[in-house]
């Protein structure tokens, strides 16, 4: 009896060998991995606030003191340092005593982010601005060389200086793999415009980032001509940019060539500078002298002019892409999609996207390459039999030419589309025919057989439509098909609560679902979901009361 009693408690948790107890924290605190989706914690969105760094090994080093003893004794744990309160300062200092233990300094590489405020946002003991983010790079730059990602964010011309101060001079960062620099200020006056965009960028960590991999530059510029740096990229993210900073093309040519592994690009307000006869230094070569990305597979453009965007589009080959995230509004970018659909048939297209010769017109030029384009000028820009996911924030385009590229894209499994912000409403798109939905029975008597629009698609994420439109686009895919798609569909459609009562339809589907009969008569059910699309970003919860005084609890029983 003894002995069986003496066995069961050796079973428990507290019996586990120091080894596998460490595994679990090391697994448990990699659970709420921030990288999974991007390697860019920031957003080009000016209210959006990064997730908090995952908290357990703050919580299991609080459970009793044998777990604090192995928590502190594992130097992985405490390589987050997240700075957006006075109070994470100090965390951030126990967290680096504990991640360099002694023989370990050059084993454990940190993620940091730096979330600091403009002046007239500044809460004294709060939040961070120019003396705390001083502080802050006092702390974190002795150990530059241990860096592996570094995000910063500034809102003020003040905490620009001092960032410009640090970086310049901090020296090489050897594992450096993510590098994320976001600049944005309401400039309010001419003055800070100035100061903000015409002031010459600075050299930052010595030229020397051997390990680069991930570069977002959110209204931040490089010296474009002095960064050697800017190659073998897997992500590249540029933002908010005007035109005078920029990277001319033939910088922006280099940085692509030379980083023919590159997975995802993304452009908002942002690209090479645009091209004039007037300085030959930023000329553009032809439109047949294409870049190749061949492994790049997903692509985001925002707030880019329509002539602009198919000048950029047009120098690209980039056949793999199966992710398309379009952000398009305000203006005509008809000439844009349809450069999408033709550019298989027609080869090349000029800023309008009609068809043309391979020659660029009068105000571009060729340009060297120490790498010359091996594309034959007739190669599609990119395949959209291989695009998986496509998603529509905005776009003015005409319907027939939405309807032109969703029809090319007919292996699509997932879609997303805001209808407040597209031209043409869901039943015009889906259903191709506006005002003509044969009923079941002239179906049957005329042989006629409808082709549901997007056969293997599986997640279509809806807002801006009425139930009413959602019925009938359902109710002309699954029921009136002699073709019903491929696989079960999951629809996500904008709604809450609170609109509750607005939209009849909408509330039964919400609250029935939807069920449809194949053509052999099996019933099959359509996955009803919703979401807050109105919703604005969700502010991140608070997590100092349970993380930021743990070093005082070092007696913990």
């Amino acid at each position: 009896m003894h002995h069986h009693a003496f066995s069961r408690r050796s079973a428990g948790i507290h019996s586990l060998p120091v080894e596998l107890l460490t595994r679990i924290f090391v697994l448990g605190s990699q659970f709420e991995y921030l990288y999974e989706d991007s390697p860019f914690l920031l957003k080009p969105v000016q209210d959006y606030s990064p997730a908090e760094a995952p908290n357990l090994q703050v919580i299991v080093s609080h459970v009793c003191r044998h777990w604090r003893q192995v928590a502190l004794r594992t130097p992985s744990l405490w390589t987050t340092l997240h700075f957006r309160k006075i109070s994470h300062i100090q965390r951030a200092t126990m967290y680096l005593s504990r991640c360099s233990l002694s023989g370990t300094s050059n084993t454990y590489l940190l993620d940091i982010l730096i979330d600091t405020v403009a002046e007239e946002d500044y809460l004294p003991g709060i939040n961070l601005y120019k003396n705390e983010l001083r502080t802050i790079f006092q702390a974190i730059v002795p150990h530059v060389r241990r860096w592996r990602a570094f995000h910063l964010k500034i809102c003020d011309d003040d905490c620009k200086a001092q960032a410009r101060q640090y970086l310049s001079a901090c020296g090489p960062a050897p594992s450096l793999e993510t590098l994320q620099l976001y600049h944005f200020t309401d400039y309010r006056t001419a003055q800070r415009l100035y100061l903000a965009t015409y002031r010459p960028p600075v050299i930052v960590f010595s030229n020397t980032l051997p390990r680069l991999k991930n570069v977002s530059l959110i209204g931040v510029n490089l010296p474009w001509d002095k960064s050697p740096f800017l190659q073998d990229l897997h992500h590249l993210e540029l933002a908010l940019h005007l035109d005078n900073i920029r990277t001319p093309y033939a910088y922006w040519d280099r940085m692509l060539r030379l980083s023919p592994e590159l997975r995802t690009l993304c452009l908002h307000y942002s690209g090479p500078k645009e091209a004039t006869a007037a300085d030959p230094a930023l000329i553009w070569p032809n439109l047949d002298d294409k870049i190749q990305l061949r492994s790049l597979q997903e692509l985001s453009v925002t707030d880019l002019d329509p002539d602009y965007l198919c000048q950029v589009i047009q120098r690209l080959h980039i056949p793999n892409v199966n992710k398309l995230t379009l952000d398009l509004p305000d203006q005509n970018f008809t000439p844009f999609v349809e450069l999408l659909t033709n550019s298989a048939a027609t080869g090349s297209t000029d800023n309008t996207g009609r068809a043309s010769n391979t020659q660029a017109s009068s105000r571009f030029h060729p340009m060297e390459h120490s790498s010359p384009s091996t594309t034959p000028p007739d190669s599609p820009i990119l395949s959209l039999r291989n695009l998986e996911t496509l998603i529509v924030r905005a776009l003015e385009c005409s319907p027939s030419s939405l309807i032109s590229l969703l029809r090319a894209t007919q292996a699509l499994r997932v879609l997303q589309v805001d209808f407040s912000r597209v031209g043409g409403g869901l039943c015009q798109i889906f259903n191709q025919d506006p005002g003509i939905t044969p009923s079941a029975a002239s179906l049957a008597s005329t042989g006629f057989v409808h082709h549901p629009l997007l056969p293997l698609l599986k997640i279509m994420k809806v807002a801006g439509t009425p139930g009413k439109d959602i019925l009938n686009t359902l109710h002309t895919r699954h029921r009136l098909s002699r073709e019903p798609p491929a696989v079960s569909e999951k629809w996500i459609i904008g709604w809450d609560e609170k609109r509750r009562g607005t939209d009849a339809e909408l509330d039964a589907l919400v609250d029935k679902g939807y069920w449809s009969f194949t053509g052999q008569g099996r019933k099959v059910r359509v996955i009803i979901e919703t979401y807050d699309d109105e919703e604005e970003v969700e502010e991140v919860p608070d997590n100092d009361a349970e993380s930021g005084d743990d070093d005082e609890l070092e007696d913990e029983p």
